[in-house]
Order: C-alpha cells, then structure tokens, then sequence
C-alpha cells in the first residue's frame, strides 16, 4: 500500500505545479479577420433611388458602392464590434489610396445600413436592401 501512494502522491503534485505554466488558449472575439463577414456579402441595392442607382456589391475581399461619388476598398479585413455592427477595413483605391474604415450595421437579412462614423444611425448612413 506504501509503494503506490507515494507515486500517486508525487504525480498529483507534479500536475499541480505543471498546469499553471500550461498556456490557456482564449478565443479573441474582437479581433480582425481576412475577407469580408459573409452575412454582408452579396448585392445591397438603395430603394426608390431612381436618379443615380445606387448598389453596393460586397464580394469575399471587397466593397464596392457605386452611385453619384463611388466608394471601393478592397483587401478587406472585418471586426465585430457587437449589436450587429462590423467594422470595415479596406485599401481604398480610388481617392486617398490608403487603408479606411467602414461601419456596417446589419438590421435584417434583407437590409444594412452603411457608415463612416462608428455609431450608426438613420440620419448618418445610407440604407441599402437585398
């Protein structure tokens, strides 16, 4: 009975001194991921805009907005910020050709709302339907 408690004794200890030097793995929720979030992927069209059709596609590594003033960003990366909100990352060709920002809210399955500024509101963003 002696002989089996000290080894038994010994590897409980060995295990409690080794598992606080084990690295715990975390799940990072907040951090930025490649492509584009696929829930926003797909063809988003503005309703009752009959003068300047605005569309918006938004592909695997792009957003594109095409109506009076044209927005691209491509190489995209996202964040999710919570509440249905993503946060757009994009090489933007165009303009300033440097990397912006977007914020996209996502209301529906059918509808988003597009912003530059972080709170998305309806007096801010542009409403755009599947």
């Amino acid at each position: 009975m002696k002989s089996i408690t000290k080894p038994i004794a010994l590897a409980i200890v060995g295990l409690s001194l080794a598992l606080p030097a084990l690295p715990l793995t975390q799940a990072n929720a907040s951090a930025w991921h490649w492509g584009m979030a696929k829930k926003l992927r797909g063809t988003w069209r503005a309703h009752h805009d009959k003068i300047f059709h605005s569309q918006a596609k938004i592909g695997k590594n792009y957003y594109h907005f095409q109506a009076n003033d044209p927005t691209y960003l491509n190489n995209t990366k996202f964040k999710y910020l919570g509440h249905h909100v993503y946060k757009i990352n994009g090489y933007e060709p165009v303009y300033s050709k440097k990397r912006g920002n977007l914020y996209i809210k996502r209301v529906s399955k059918h509808h988003i709302e597009v912003s530059n500024f972080k709170h998305v509101k309806k007096s801010t963003s542009i409403s755009l339907y599947k």
